[in-house]
């Protein structure tokens, strides 16, 4: 059992080598200046204290 498993690692190792490691996703949200709640990065108004929001 102890060899099988130590096989299976060995093996798990190898094909770890060949994966190429993700890019991070872009963000979806971003923080209102006004409130600190999270809101969409698309709005122009925070839903929560309805405050303008500049466009960047």
């Amino acid at each position: 059992m102890k060899i099988l498993f130590c096989l299976m690692k060995g093996i798990n190792k190898l094909l770890s080598f060949n994966k190429k490691e993700e890019a991070p996703a872009e963000p979806t949200t971003r923080t209102c200046p006004f409130c600190q709640s999270e809101i969409s990065i698309k709005a122009t108004r925070c839903p929560h204290g309805t405050s303008v929001l500049e466009e960047k």
